[in-house]
């Protein structure tokens, strides 16, 4: 029998949305593990709030997303679990999502790393575009046509199905990205090493993709604050030159960073000469890997 264990990471979490989203967990699987990167005590997570299936682990300073999904996933194992179930805190999961997502594991046979919901945005109402590649071509598919479970690159980190001996194959977690791309890392990684990543129609996630959503050239963006995009543009330079994923990977990152300083500059919240400038030591700090936290403020 499985054993499911959601690991849930939480920074600043409004406490009733993670009250909710947790106890919709509660009902759908064995235990949870939340991990909590909030470094103010007075904002910390309400442990007794969260019901006796819960298990709280206080980090006391923002370690970052691989680093806490990493240590909720060790928290899970001494739990027992077969498979976890990662989440964040902006999620929230259909009623039946993590059992659907299991049977799509189950009969999709071996070698499947990871199987994930479509994830609907909280403030469009839209599905994310699956993303798939066919040698040299990267496509992107529309979730409403799916009628059966689809193979795709990566997923969303949140809503995430992983089986235990899948993550024991492939390695943990990228911790150095701090946060944003770490989800595409370990995905691509998974599929250089052969193994499959499902997208199942059945099961959907409603999330939070971020701080506002914009059109450019034809597509709906979600952007985030300012300083995400210096983790995506540095992790993202970081992957294409030295992570094991295809090579068709790389060559699609680094021909995205145009398009990555254009749009990043275009809607920065804090100004464009600011931006440019942050943008630019990202791509430097990705070229000589320089990772980890950037000294910044991540509260906002």
């Amino acid at each position: 029998m499985a054993r499911l264990v959601a690991v849930v990471v939480t920074h600043f979490p409004a406490q009733e949305r993670l009250v909710h989203a947790v106890r919709c967990l509660c009902n759908q699987v064995d235990a949870v593990v939340l991990v909590d990167n909030t470094d103010a005590p007075e904002r910390a997570v309400d442990a007794s709030a969260l019901g006796p299936t819960v298990t709280v682990l206080h980090q006391g300073r923002n370690h970052g997303i691989g680093q806490a999904q990493n240590r909720g996933i060790t928290q899970a194992r001494a739990l027992g679990a077969s498979h976890v179930l990662l989440m964040d805190q902006d999620s929230l999961p259909s009623p039946d999502m993590a059992l659907t997502l299991l049977h799509a594991l189950r009969d999709a046979g071996p070698n499947v790393a990871a199987v994930g919901p479509v994830c609907r945005d909280v403030k469009t109402g839209q599905p994310l575009p699956l993303i798939q590649r066919r040698g040299w071509c990267i496509r992107r598919l529309a979730p409403e046509v799916l009628r059966e479970p689809v193979d795709v690159d990566y997923l969303p980190a949140s809503g995430t199905l992983m089986p235990l001996t899948a993550l024991d194959r492939i390695g943990p977690l990228r911790e150095d990205y701090f946060i944003d791309r770490i989800d595409v890392e370990w995905c691509l990684r998974a599929r250089r090493l052969g193994w499959r990543i499902l997208v199942t129609p059945d099961a959907e996630l409603q999330h939070d993709l971020g701080q506002r959503s914009v059109r450019f050239l034809g597509r709906t963006l979600y952007i985030g604050h300012d300083f995400r995009a210096y983790y995506h543009l540095r992790n993202s330079m970081a992957m294409a030159l030295r992570a094991p994923i295809a090579w068709p990977w790389r060559l699609d990152q680094l021909l995205k960073m145009p398009l990555y300083l254009v749009l990043y500059t275009a809607f920065a919240e804090g100004g464009s000469l600011r931006m440019a400038r942050l943008l630019l030591r990202a791509l430097r700090d990705g070229v000589m890997g320089h990772m980890g936290k950037l000294n910044i403020n991540h509260r906002a």
